[in-house]
């Protein structure tokens, strides 16, 4: 007995180990332009001209949408936020927002966002979760500028909206917040944000249970 409950926990522990992977349900990236307004504290930005957005699905069938290959796309890429508690001297901020993806013929994913900002690099950084991730299609598809569904990601993931999921980076050259009373940016900055979304947790190991009784059912089939 003690030898089969041994089993079972090495299985559940491998399959643990090999989980992330399978975990990620999709991800996205966007080269943005943005603007900040120190008055209001608001960072805006939205794909600029020949910038792109990119959504990969990784849950099995694996499957790329992108936007943005040109100044004339139907397809963008804009996001929100408030930039709060600013500290100057460790060059740190809080930041809650939301974006918007959308697609040539309107379908979109949406979220919110909230996070810290520090300097890494020489760049101002934001790390941060995705809550209320959101899919709206009134086609099943998350197309990309053709259009096709041959360069589309289908919407039928492993688990229903809404989720969570990780801002894993959102850079902008730029350093630190702080400019003259009253001014914005003096020019739009470039930034890039890149994100993933993955399967909940109380699914995967949902999975792994039934893994291992049907490892037990097969034992003494």
């Amino acid at each position: 007995m003690k030898r089969k409950i041994l089993l079972m926990f090495c299985f559940t522990a491998f399959c643990l180990c090999g989980s992330p992977a399978f975990a990620d349900m999709f991800d996205f990236d966007a080269s943005l332009l943005l603007t900040y307004n120190e008055v209001t504290g608001a960072l805006n930005g939205s794909l600029y001209d020949f910038g792109d957005a990119t959504l990969n699905r990784l849950d099995v069938p694996t499957e790329t949408a992108v936007v943005g290959l040109g100044i004339l796309t139907s397809g963008d890429f804009s996001l929100s936020m408030d930039v709060d508690n600013i500290d100057d001297t460790a060059q740190t901020a809080t930041g809650t927002g939301e974006f918007t993806f959308t697609d040539i013929d309107g379908d979109t994913i949406t979220g919110d966002m909230s996070g810290n900002w520090a300097m890494i690099g020489g760049y101002t950084t934001f790390t941060g979760d995705l809550t209320n991730v959101q899919w709206t299609s009134d086609d099943g598809f998350f197309n990309g500028d053709s259009g096709s569904d041959d360069a589309a990601v289908a919407l039928d993931l492993l688990t229903s909206p809404p989720w969570g999921g990780q801002v894993v980076e959102l850079t902008i050259d730029h350093q630190g917040w702080s400019l003259s009373p009253l001014q914005t940016w003096p020019h739009a900055k470039p930034g890039t944000i890149y994100a993933v979304v993955p399967t909940p947790a109380a699914v995967l190991l949902g999975i792994l249970g039934l893994s291992a009784v049907g490892i037990k059912l097969r034992k003494y089939a």
